[in-house]
């Protein structure tokens, strides 16, 4: 930024600050309805646990890996392993996975699954087993896996362990992926199961689900960890709680509006930028404390008016070009071939202009509204103090 588009900035943000003293309560209801509807947005926001997707679609090695999967796996099937489990006391139990016990059970299984309406179909060793009935030594069941071609992709090289394919057209959604597991596991549940055989589902759903579930949890837990330190770190540093989150106060509308505009554009949160929480927090706090800093240095030897044009004018200009230069930064992200890369770029550009928005608009607003309330409180204690002086001379 040159000297002279610096000082067009400070001169913009000079009359910025003439609006904010005269209209600092309505900027301030302005910035909570902004909030709110942002707030809102929040919960439009979508999460993104499938890796893949968040990988160069374009090239012709993902473009044929999609096409694979589509076509021969893809993400609509669940799979039941059907293990051996030798850490159980239990004697008498099967040590081999062709064992009949757990032939019958699995036949079983297969029926349950194949009368549920969720399931378009199901794929497992019963078949074979279902027109002769199941032997009634592992003897007679190997040989008639042997004699049946193709029934060994069910099972794994040392016969621990079988799958159960179950075929659904819920794709990746949270609520359907957790309500067609909820309701295989029923149906495990209720089938005759042989002492010592764990059944367990999975699948490239539920593992998408699970990511999604524990994404959601980390950027709670991370944000609200990074809110708390720095705000405890503000109190202690601005020796006073009001000054401490009055600069606290605009990055908690930064992480709002940051999140609620991915919501509103679609952009959903992934491993990379399921951390921006924390960051943005990072980030955005020292606009905040170089804002209330300056205007309380200045206070000392001028009126508000004054102390607040002198501290918006230049820190705002100061704390825009390294703004500027920090969302530059982020953005060159988006050059990359990575979708989750750009999008981290996206996302940290936006937080880092929500953050200057936020010190620059608001923050001198809530600064005028705390001194106002406090010169009501003084005020109030002065008059109190008046009277009980006045109502003791008149006694």
């Amino acid at each position: 930024m040159t000297l002279k588009d610096k000082i067009g900035v400070e001169r913009a943000l000079e009359h910025l600050a003439s609006v904010q003293y005269r209209h600092f309560k309505q900027i301030i209801v302005i910035a909570v309805l902004f909030t709110l509807v942002l707030g809102y947005g929040m919960t439009l926001l979508q999460f993104q646990g499938d890796l893949t997707k968040e990988m160069p679609q374009d090239l012709p090695i993902f473009e044929l890996a999609d096409k694979l999967a589509s076509k021969f796996t893809g993400q609509e099937f669940l799979v039941i392993a059907v293990m051996l489990d030798d850490d159980t006391g239990i004697k008498d139990i099967p040590r081999d996975i062709r064992d009949p016990r757990v032939i019958k059970s699995v036949l079983e299984l297969h029926e349950r699954l194949a009368a549920n309406p969720s399931i378009e179909s199901v794929r497992s060793i019963a078949p074979v087993f279902q027109a002769a009935g199941v032997p009634e030594d592992i003897a007679g069941v190997k040989q008639v896996i042997a004699a049946t071609p193709g029934a060994e992709q069910f099972f794994n090289r040392d016969y621990r362990v079988m799958l159960i394919y179950a075929d659904t057209a819920v794709g990746t959604d949270e609520a359907k992926v957790s309500e067609i597991t909820a309701k295989i596991q029923q149906d495990v549940d209720a089938i005759t199961r042989p002492a010592g055989v764990d059944y367990r589902i999975t699948g490239i759903a539920p593992i998408v689900v699970k990511i999604v579930e524990l994404l959601k949890g980390d950027i709670v837990i991370t944000t609200l960890t990074a809110a708390l330190v720095i705000l405890v770190l503000l109190v202690l540093l601005e020796r006073s709680f009001s000054r401490g989150f009055i600069v606290f106060l605009p990055l908690i509308l930064t992480v709002v509006w940051t999140f609620g505009t991915l919501g509103f554009l679609g952009i959903a949160i992934s491993v990379t930028t399921g951390v921006i929480g924390a960051i943005l927090l990072g980030l955005g706090v020292e606009y905040g404390i170089f804002m209330v800093s300056r205007y309380y240095e200045e206070r000392q030897r001028y009126e508000p008016a004054e102390a607040l044009k002198i501290a918006v004018s230049n820190i705002g200009a100061s704390t825009f070009g390294s703004g500027l230069t920090t969302a530059a930064a982020f953005l060159a992200l988006t050059l990359s071939v990575m979708p989750m890369i750009q999008h981290l770029g996206q996302t940290l550009a936006l937080g880092i202009a929500f953050c200057w928005l936020a010190a620059t608009v608001v923050n001198p607003c809530i600064i005028l509204f705390e001194e106002r309330l406090q010169a009501k409180k003084v005020a109030g204690w002065l008059r109190d103090w008046v009277k009980g002086v006045e109502g003791r001379h008149a006694k």
